[in-house]
Protein backbone atom coordinates (compact mmCIF):
# COMPACT_ATOMS: atom_id res chain seq x y z
CA UNK A 1 0.00 0.00 0.00
CA UNK A 2 1.37 3.49 -0.89
CA UNK A 3 2.26 5.81 2.33
CA UNK A 4 2.68 2.31 4.42
CA UNK A 5 4.95 3.23 6.92
CA UNK A 6 6.80 0.08 5.92
CA UNK A 7 7.77 1.76 2.42
CA UNK A 8 8.79 5.03 4.11
CA UNK A 9 12.05 5.60 2.86
CA UNK A 10 13.80 8.79 3.54
CA UNK A 11 13.10 12.50 4.84
CA UNK A 12 14.45 14.79 2.75
CA UNK A 13 15.34 18.39 4.09
CA UNK A 14 15.57 21.20 1.80
CA UNK A 15 17.48 24.38 3.05
CA UNK A 16 17.26 27.02 0.80
CA UNK A 17 18.67 30.79 1.14
CA UNK A 18 15.77 32.64 1.37
CA UNK A 19 12.76 32.35 4.19
CA UNK A 20 10.73 34.00 6.20
CA UNK A 21 11.45 35.47 9.66
CA UNK A 22 8.48 35.13 12.32
CA UNK A 23 8.82 36.69 15.19
CA UNK A 24 10.01 35.02 18.57
CA UNK A 25 11.06 32.24 16.28
CA UNK A 26 14.06 30.87 14.41
CA UNK A 27 13.87 32.02 10.34
CA UNK A 28 12.15 29.16 8.85
CA UNK A 29 14.60 28.48 5.69
CA UNK A 30 13.82 24.41 4.84
CA UNK A 31 11.08 22.51 3.51
CA UNK A 32 10.26 18.55 4.13
CA UNK A 33 9.99 16.15 1.44
CA UNK A 34 8.93 12.95 2.59
CA UNK A 35 10.05 10.02 -0.32
CA UNK A 36 7.73 7.08 0.08
CA UNK A 37 7.82 4.27 -2.64
CA UNK A 38 4.91 1.85 -3.69
CA UNK A 39 6.33 -1.38 -3.45
CA UNK A 40 9.92 -2.53 -2.39
CA UNK A 41 10.61 -3.33 -5.60
CA UNK A 42 11.37 0.61 -7.22
CA UNK A 43 13.53 2.49 -9.25
CA UNK A 44 16.38 4.58 -7.18
CA UNK A 45 19.43 5.80 -8.89
CA UNK A 46 21.98 7.35 -7.28
CA UNK A 47 22.27 11.08 -8.07
CA UNK A 48 26.14 12.90 -7.32
CA UNK A 49 25.78 16.72 -6.55
CA UNK A 50 29.01 18.87 -6.22
CA UNK A 51 31.32 18.35 -3.34
CA UNK A 52 30.99 21.49 -0.64
CA UNK A 53 34.76 21.16 -0.24
CA UNK A 54 36.11 21.95 -3.63
CA UNK A 55 39.44 22.73 -2.19
CA UNK A 56 39.83 19.00 -0.86
CA UNK A 57 40.81 18.21 -4.77
CA UNK A 58 44.20 19.18 -4.68
CA UNK A 59 45.95 16.82 -7.23
CA UNK A 60 45.66 17.18 -11.08
CA UNK A 61 46.02 14.27 -13.26
CA UNK A 62 47.19 14.34 -16.82
CA UNK A 63 44.22 15.13 -18.19
CA UNK A 64 44.02 18.59 -16.09
CA UNK A 65 40.91 16.96 -13.78
CA UNK A 66 41.36 17.84 -10.11
CA UNK A 67 40.78 14.71 -7.68
CA UNK A 68 42.08 13.70 -3.96
CA UNK A 69 43.06 10.21 -2.80
CA UNK A 70 41.40 8.48 -0.16
CA UNK A 71 44.40 6.26 1.75
CA UNK A 72 41.56 4.44 4.35
CA UNK A 73 40.56 1.79 1.69
CA UNK A 74 44.28 -0.24 2.31
CA UNK A 75 45.06 1.30 -1.28
CA UNK A 76 44.73 5.02 -2.17
CA UNK A 77 41.68 5.74 -4.75
CA UNK A 78 41.19 8.88 -6.21
CA UNK A 79 38.13 11.01 -6.08
CA UNK A 80 37.39 12.93 -8.83
CA UNK A 81 35.69 16.79 -8.35
CA UNK A 82 34.12 16.23 -11.59
CA UNK A 83 31.99 13.36 -10.58
CA UNK A 84 31.11 14.88 -7.25
CA UNK A 85 29.69 13.35 -4.07
CA UNK A 86 26.80 11.04 -3.40
CA UNK A 87 23.87 12.72 -2.82
CA UNK A 88 22.13 12.42 0.77
CA UNK A 89 19.39 13.76 2.49
CA UNK A 90 20.24 17.35 3.13
CA UNK A 91 19.50 19.44 0.16
CA UNK A 92 21.25 22.72 -0.15
CA UNK A 93 21.47 25.61 -1.96
CA UNK A 94 25.05 25.95 -1.57
CA UNK A 95 26.15 22.81 -3.61
CA UNK A 96 23.67 24.31 -6.27
CA UNK A 97 22.60 27.58 -7.25
CA UNK A 98 19.77 26.61 -8.86
CA UNK A 99 18.36 25.50 -5.81
CA UNK A 100 17.42 28.97 -4.39
CA UNK A 101 14.03 29.20 -3.20
CA UNK A 102 12.02 31.09 -5.98
CA UNK A 103 11.24 34.67 -4.80
CA UNK A 104 8.43 37.13 -5.91
CA UNK A 105 10.92 38.20 -8.27
CA UNK A 106 11.31 35.21 -10.17
CA UNK A 107 10.98 35.10 -14.17
CA UNK A 108 8.97 32.17 -14.22
CA UNK A 109 6.97 32.62 -10.95
CA UNK A 110 5.52 35.53 -13.11
CA UNK A 111 5.49 34.14 -15.76
CA UNK A 112 3.32 31.22 -14.73
CA UNK A 113 1.69 32.91 -11.42
CA UNK A 114 1.87 29.84 -9.22
CA UNK A 115 3.23 30.74 -5.43
CA UNK A 116 4.06 26.77 -4.55
CA UNK A 117 5.71 26.37 -7.71
CA UNK A 118 9.38 24.83 -6.85
CA UNK A 119 12.36 24.95 -8.67
CA UNK A 120 13.29 23.13 -11.76
CA UNK A 121 16.14 20.92 -10.26
CA UNK A 122 14.18 20.07 -7.39
CA UNK A 123 12.19 18.15 -9.51
CA UNK A 124 14.91 17.21 -11.81
CA UNK A 125 16.69 15.49 -8.50
CA UNK A 126 13.45 13.78 -7.89
CA UNK A 127 12.07 12.25 -11.05
CA UNK A 128 15.98 11.32 -11.92
CA UNK A 129 16.24 9.49 -8.90
CA UNK A 130 13.13 7.42 -9.01
CA UNK A 131 12.44 6.94 -12.43
CA UNK A 132 14.18 5.81 -15.73
CA UNK A 133 13.99 7.22 -19.72
CA UNK A 134 10.67 6.26 -21.10
CA UNK A 135 9.04 5.76 -17.46
CA UNK A 136 5.80 7.56 -16.44
CA UNK A 137 5.76 10.28 -14.27
CA UNK A 138 2.34 11.36 -12.68
CA UNK A 139 1.36 14.72 -10.90
CA UNK A 140 -2.50 15.02 -10.01
CA UNK A 141 -2.53 18.96 -8.58
CA UNK A 142 -0.34 20.11 -11.72
CA UNK A 143 -0.24 23.73 -10.84
CA UNK A 144 1.76 25.25 -13.59
CA UNK A 145 3.13 22.06 -14.61
CA UNK A 146 6.66 22.06 -13.96
CA UNK A 147 6.67 18.44 -13.09
CA UNK A 148 5.38 17.39 -16.37
CA UNK A 149 7.69 20.31 -17.99
CA UNK A 150 10.87 18.76 -15.94
CA UNK A 151 9.77 15.43 -17.13
CA UNK A 152 9.38 16.22 -20.67
CA UNK A 153 12.62 17.63 -20.35
CA UNK A 154 14.37 14.11 -18.77
CA UNK A 155 12.59 11.74 -21.58
CA UNK A 156 10.36 10.80 -19.42
CA UNK A 157 6.10 10.12 -20.49
CA UNK A 158 4.14 12.57 -17.92
CA UNK A 159 0.31 12.90 -17.06
CA UNK A 160 -0.71 16.05 -15.08
CA UNK A 161 -4.20 17.15 -14.00
CA UNK A 162 -5.60 20.30 -11.83
CA UNK A 163 -9.37 21.10 -10.91
CA UNK A 164 -8.86 24.36 -11.82
CA UNK A 165 -9.19 25.83 -15.68
CA UNK A 166 -6.82 28.84 -15.33
CA UNK A 167 -3.90 26.17 -14.00
CA UNK A 168 -4.71 23.87 -17.42
CA UNK A 169 -4.44 26.75 -19.49
CA UNK A 170 -1.31 27.71 -17.84
CA UNK A 171 -0.07 24.51 -18.07
CA UNK A 172 -1.04 24.38 -21.88
CA UNK A 173 0.92 27.35 -22.90
CA UNK A 174 3.50 26.44 -20.77
CA UNK A 175 4.11 22.90 -22.75
CA UNK A 176 3.92 24.72 -25.92
CA UNK A 177 6.44 27.11 -24.32
CA UNK A 178 8.79 24.53 -24.54
CA UNK A 179 7.62 22.68 -27.76
CA UNK A 180 7.25 19.02 -25.72
CA UNK A 181 5.80 16.38 -27.92
CA UNK A 182 2.49 16.39 -29.19
CA UNK A 183 -0.02 16.11 -26.06
CA UNK A 184 -3.76 15.32 -25.37
CA UNK A 185 -5.54 17.19 -23.33
CA UNK A 186 -8.84 16.67 -22.22
CA UNK A 187 -11.55 17.48 -19.96
CA UNK A 188 -12.71 15.14 -17.60
CA UNK A 189 -14.86 15.17 -14.74
CA UNK A 190 -18.36 16.38 -13.82
CA UNK A 191 -18.81 18.68 -10.90
CA UNK A 192 -22.61 19.15 -10.71
CA UNK A 193 -22.99 15.23 -10.85
CA UNK A 194 -21.22 14.25 -8.06
CA UNK A 195 -22.36 17.54 -5.75
CA UNK A 196 -26.04 16.10 -6.27
CA UNK A 197 -25.26 12.20 -6.02
CA UNK A 198 -23.12 13.05 -2.85
CA UNK A 199 -25.10 15.41 -1.17
CA UNK A 200 -28.00 13.78 0.54
CA UNK A 201 -30.26 17.01 1.62
CA UNK A 202 -30.21 18.04 -2.46
CA UNK A 203 -31.57 14.58 -2.77
CA UNK A 204 -34.97 15.19 -0.45
CA UNK A 205 -35.16 18.81 -2.61
CA UNK A 206 -37.20 16.52 -4.87
CA UNK A 207 -37.41 16.68 -8.49
CA UNK A 208 -33.93 18.99 -9.45
CA UNK A 209 -35.62 19.98 -12.83
CA UNK A 210 -38.91 20.94 -11.08
CA UNK A 211 -36.56 22.92 -8.74
CA UNK A 212 -35.09 24.55 -11.47
CA UNK A 213 -37.83 25.51 -13.25
CA UNK A 214 -38.99 27.33 -10.34
CA UNK A 215 -36.08 29.42 -10.19
CA UNK A 216 -36.04 30.51 -13.66
CA UNK A 217 -39.69 31.39 -13.14
CA UNK A 218 -41.34 28.59 -14.92
CA UNK A 219 -44.29 26.50 -13.85
CA UNK A 220 -44.18 22.89 -14.54
CA UNK A 221 -46.67 20.94 -16.26
CA UNK A 222 -48.85 18.27 -14.55
CA UNK A 223 -48.10 14.58 -15.20
CA UNK A 224 -51.34 14.28 -17.20
CA UNK A 225 -50.32 16.92 -19.52
CA UNK A 226 -46.97 15.92 -20.12
CA UNK A 227 -45.09 12.92 -18.71
CA UNK A 228 -41.59 14.19 -18.90
CA UNK A 229 -40.99 16.34 -15.74
CA UNK A 230 -38.36 17.97 -17.30
CA UNK A 231 -40.55 20.15 -19.32
CA UNK A 232 -42.21 23.40 -18.38
CA UNK A 233 -43.45 26.83 -19.20
CA UNK A 234 -43.55 30.08 -18.27
CA UNK A 235 -47.05 31.34 -17.41
CA UNK A 236 -48.66 34.15 -19.43
CA UNK A 237 -46.27 33.17 -22.78
CA UNK A 238 -45.80 30.76 -25.36
CA UNK A 239 -42.68 29.94 -23.61
CA UNK A 240 -41.42 26.42 -23.30
CA UNK A 241 -38.68 25.61 -20.88
CA UNK A 242 -36.53 22.15 -20.89
CA UNK A 243 -34.54 21.55 -18.10
CA UNK A 244 -31.92 19.30 -18.78
CA UNK A 245 -29.96 16.99 -16.50
CA UNK A 246 -26.94 17.39 -14.14
CA UNK A 247 -25.85 13.87 -15.68
CA UNK A 248 -25.19 14.29 -18.88
CA UNK A 249 -23.95 16.58 -21.27
CA UNK A 250 -26.59 19.51 -23.70
CA UNK A 251 -25.38 18.37 -26.64
CA UNK A 252 -27.02 19.54 -30.36
CA UNK A 253 -29.20 16.53 -30.07
CA UNK A 254 -30.43 18.09 -26.37
CA UNK A 255 -31.09 21.33 -28.89
CA UNK A 256 -33.11 19.20 -31.80
CA UNK A 257 -35.47 17.11 -29.16
CA UNK A 258 -36.13 20.53 -28.14
CA UNK A 259 -36.54 22.59 -31.17
CA UNK A 260 -38.93 19.30 -31.92
CA UNK A 261 -40.81 19.54 -28.38
CA UNK A 262 -41.79 22.91 -29.77
CA UNK A 263 -43.32 21.58 -33.04
CA UNK A 264 -45.61 19.18 -31.36
CA UNK A 265 -45.43 18.97 -27.20
CA UNK A 266 -49.38 20.11 -26.55
CA UNK A 267 -50.38 20.41 -29.81
CA UNK A 268 -46.98 22.64 -30.58
CA UNK A 269 -47.68 26.30 -31.14
CA UNK A 270 -45.12 27.22 -28.60
CA UNK A 271 -43.29 30.88 -29.88
CA UNK A 272 -39.78 29.81 -28.02
CA UNK A 273 -38.58 27.14 -26.46
CA UNK A 274 -35.85 27.82 -23.90
CA UNK A 275 -33.24 25.01 -22.88
CA UNK A 276 -31.15 25.14 -19.12
CA UNK A 277 -28.36 22.98 -18.92
CA UNK A 278 -25.74 22.29 -16.35
CA UNK A 279 -22.80 20.89 -18.50
CA UNK A 280 -22.42 21.03 -22.18
CA UNK A 281 -20.32 19.94 -25.24
CA UNK A 282 -18.22 21.51 -27.27
CA UNK A 283 -19.38 21.32 -30.43
CA UNK A 284 -23.19 23.38 -28.60
CA UNK A 285 -22.48 26.44 -30.75
CA UNK A 286 -23.10 24.94 -33.83
CA UNK A 287 -26.19 23.61 -32.73
CA UNK A 288 -27.56 27.07 -31.50
CA UNK A 289 -25.91 28.10 -35.05
CA UNK A 290 -28.00 25.69 -36.63
CA UNK A 291 -31.09 26.35 -34.96
CA UNK A 292 -30.96 29.76 -34.95
CA UNK A 293 -33.96 30.65 -36.83
CA UNK A 294 -36.14 28.06 -35.17
CA UNK A 295 -36.69 29.93 -31.84
CA UNK A 296 -34.89 27.96 -29.48
CA UNK A 297 -32.53 29.99 -26.26
CA UNK A 298 -29.62 27.66 -24.60
CA UNK A 299 -29.04 28.88 -20.87
CA UNK A 300 -26.48 28.25 -18.58
CA UNK A 301 -27.95 26.57 -15.36
CA UNK A 302 -25.47 29.12 -12.57
CA UNK A 303 -22.83 26.29 -11.47
CA UNK A 304 -22.59 26.84 -7.91
CA UNK A 305 -26.46 26.50 -8.10
CA UNK A 306 -26.55 23.16 -6.33
CA UNK A 307 -23.73 24.68 -3.46
CA UNK A 308 -26.58 27.41 -2.81
CA UNK A 309 -29.26 24.69 -2.60
CA UNK A 310 -27.64 23.01 -0.20
CA UNK A 311 -26.44 25.82 1.94
CA UNK A 312 -29.82 28.16 2.07
CA UNK A 313 -32.85 26.61 0.25
CA UNK A 314 -35.39 26.40 -2.36
CA UNK A 315 -37.37 28.77 -0.72
CA UNK A 316 -35.03 31.58 0.53
CA UNK A 317 -33.18 31.29 -3.09
CA UNK A 318 -36.71 31.84 -4.29
CA UNK A 319 -37.54 35.04 -2.08
CA UNK A 320 -34.01 36.70 -3.02
CA UNK A 321 -34.45 36.44 -6.29
CA UNK A 322 -30.52 36.20 -6.91
CA UNK A 323 -30.49 33.29 -9.37
CA UNK A 324 -29.19 34.30 -12.67
CA UNK A 325 -29.35 31.89 -15.72
CA UNK A 326 -26.86 33.51 -18.21
CA UNK A 327 -26.52 33.01 -21.94
CA UNK A 328 -24.04 30.32 -22.96
CA UNK A 329 -20.32 31.25 -24.44
CA UNK A 330 -19.37 30.20 -27.85
CA UNK A 331 -17.32 30.46 -30.42
CA UNK A 332 -18.05 31.89 -34.04
CA UNK A 333 -15.42 30.98 -37.00
CA UNK A 334 -15.68 31.74 -40.33
CA UNK A 335 -16.07 29.33 -42.81
CA UNK A 336 -12.81 28.21 -44.33
CA UNK A 337 -11.60 29.22 -47.50
CA UNK A 338 -9.17 26.87 -49.58
CA UNK A 339 -6.38 27.21 -52.66
CA UNK A 340 -4.43 24.74 -53.81
CA UNK A 341 -0.73 26.25 -54.42
CA UNK A 342 1.99 25.70 -56.76
CA UNK A 343 2.94 22.83 -54.93
CA UNK A 344 -0.04 21.07 -54.58
CA UNK A 345 -0.65 21.59 -50.86
CA UNK A 346 -3.95 23.03 -49.45
CA UNK A 347 -3.46 26.87 -47.96
CA UNK A 348 -6.67 26.96 -45.76
CA UNK A 349 -7.37 30.56 -44.58
CA UNK A 350 -8.80 29.87 -40.69
CA UNK A 351 -10.15 33.04 -39.13
CA UNK A 352 -12.34 33.91 -35.91
CA UNK A 353 -15.52 35.43 -36.65
CA UNK A 354 -17.47 36.62 -33.28
CA UNK A 355 -17.17 35.35 -29.26
CA UNK A 356 -20.26 34.90 -27.68
CA UNK A 357 -19.65 35.12 -23.87
CA UNK A 358 -21.95 34.12 -20.72
CA UNK A 359 -23.44 36.89 -19.19
CA UNK A 360 -21.00 39.03 -16.92
CA UNK A 361 -24.03 38.41 -14.10
CA UNK A 362 -22.56 35.03 -13.79
CA UNK A 363 -18.72 36.13 -13.73
CA UNK A 364 -17.24 36.77 -10.19
CA UNK A 365 -16.63 40.52 -10.50
CA UNK A 366 -17.80 43.92 -9.18
CA UNK A 367 -19.90 45.95 -10.76
CA UNK A 368 -17.81 48.55 -11.92
CA UNK A 369 -15.13 45.13 -13.74
CA UNK A 370 -18.59 43.97 -15.26
CA UNK A 371 -19.14 47.17 -16.81
CA UNK A 372 -15.96 47.26 -18.36
CA UNK A 373 -16.47 43.29 -19.97
CA UNK A 374 -19.84 44.79 -20.73
CA UNK A 375 -17.92 47.22 -23.13
CA UNK A 376 -15.50 44.78 -24.24
CA UNK A 377 -17.80 42.68 -25.35
CA UNK A 378 -19.97 44.64 -27.53
CA UNK A 379 -16.99 46.65 -28.87
CA UNK A 380 -14.32 43.52 -29.40
CA UNK A 381 -15.57 40.11 -28.20
CA UNK A 382 -12.53 38.46 -29.38
CA UNK A 383 -10.33 40.28 -27.70
CA UNK A 384 -11.24 37.94 -24.79
CA UNK A 385 -9.81 35.33 -26.04
CA UNK A 386 -6.82 34.05 -23.86
CA UNK A 387 -5.49 30.81 -26.05
CA UNK A 388 -6.79 29.33 -29.93
CA UNK A 389 -5.68 26.27 -31.50
CA UNK A 390 -6.51 24.58 -35.07
CA UNK A 391 -6.29 20.32 -35.47
CA UNK A 392 -6.76 20.74 -39.39
CA UNK A 393 -7.44 16.95 -39.66
CA UNK A 394 -9.51 16.38 -36.95
CA UNK A 395 -10.73 12.73 -36.40
CA UNK A 396 -13.95 13.33 -34.61
CA UNK A 397 -11.85 11.89 -31.02
CA UNK A 398 -8.76 13.02 -30.31
CA UNK A 399 -7.82 17.12 -30.64
CA UNK A 400 -4.26 17.12 -32.23
CA UNK A 401 -2.60 21.14 -32.67
CA UNK A 402 -0.87 21.64 -35.95
CA UNK A 403 -1.04 25.68 -34.56
CA UNK A 404 -1.83 27.73 -31.69
CA UNK A 405 -1.82 31.47 -30.77
CA UNK A 406 -2.20 32.67 -27.44
CA UNK A 407 -2.12 36.26 -25.65
CA UNK A 408 1.62 36.46 -24.65
CA UNK A 409 2.77 35.15 -27.68
CA UNK A 410 4.56 37.50 -30.21
CA UNK A 411 5.58 34.71 -32.58
CA UNK A 412 2.63 35.66 -34.77
CA UNK A 413 2.76 39.17 -34.69
CA UNK A 414 3.88 42.13 -32.19
CA UNK A 415 1.10 42.43 -29.92
CA UNK A 416 0.81 40.60 -26.58
CA UNK A 417 -2.18 41.74 -25.50
CA UNK A 418 -4.19 39.74 -28.09
CA UNK A 419 -4.51 37.14 -29.91
CA UNK A 420 -4.13 36.80 -34.06
CA UNK A 421 -7.40 36.47 -35.34
CA UNK A 422 -6.74 34.75 -38.17
CA UNK A 423 -3.94 32.48 -39.98
CA UNK A 424 -3.09 29.98 -43.38
CA UNK A 425 -2.19 26.61 -42.94
CA UNK A 426 -0.19 24.55 -45.44
CA UNK A 427 -1.55 21.05 -45.70
CA UNK A 428 -0.82 18.22 -47.53
CA UNK A 429 -4.46 18.01 -50.30
CA UNK A 430 -7.52 16.19 -49.63
CA UNK A 431 -10.57 16.06 -51.14
CA UNK A 432 -12.74 16.63 -47.70
CA UNK A 433 -11.50 17.13 -44.17
CA UNK A 434 -12.68 18.27 -40.73
CA UNK A 435 -10.99 21.45 -38.97
CA UNK A 436 -11.31 21.53 -35.28
CA UNK A 437 -10.93 25.28 -33.77
CA UNK A 438 -10.74 24.98 -29.88
CA UNK A 439 -10.72 28.62 -27.72
CA UNK A 440 -10.23 29.58 -24.37
CA UNK A 441 -11.12 32.57 -22.73
CA UNK A 442 -9.83 34.63 -19.83
CA UNK A 443 -11.98 33.23 -17.42
CA UNK A 444 -11.06 29.62 -18.84
CA UNK A 445 -14.07 28.66 -20.42
CA UNK A 446 -13.56 26.72 -23.37
CA UNK A 447 -15.27 26.58 -27.00
CA UNK A 448 -14.97 24.76 -30.07
CA UNK A 449 -16.28 24.77 -33.80
CA UNK A 450 -16.04 21.85 -36.03
CA UNK A 451 -15.85 22.80 -39.90
CA UNK A 452 -16.35 20.24 -42.43
CA UNK A 453 -14.07 21.20 -45.63
CA UNK A 454 -14.25 20.55 -49.45
CA UNK A 455 -10.79 21.13 -51.16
Amino acid sequence: MSGAPQNFKNEIIWHYSDGTAPQGAFKRKTDTIYFYTKTNNSVFNEIRVPSLNPKRYNKVDENGDLYFEDGHHGSAKRFYLKDGIICDNVWTYVTDDSFRQLNSQSDLRKKYGYATMKPLAILERIIKASSNEGDLVCDFFGGSGTTAAVAEKLGRRWITCDIGKPASLVMRKRFIDQEVNPFLYQSIGDYQKEAFHNNKKLRRVGDLSQVVLGLFGALPFSPEQVSDRNFGYVKGTRNLVMVDSPNRLTTAATVRRAVEAKASLLGGDWDKVIVLGWNFAFDISQAIEKYKNSNVEVLVIPPDLLDKLSKKGFKKLIADKTVRFSSLQYLVVNPVEVTVNGNGEDELSISLSNYVLLSPDNIPLDDKDKEKLQQVMEQDPLSLIEYWSIDPDYDGDTFRSTWQDYRENVDNDSDPLHCVYSTRLHMPHKAERKVCVKAVDVFGFESQVILDVKC
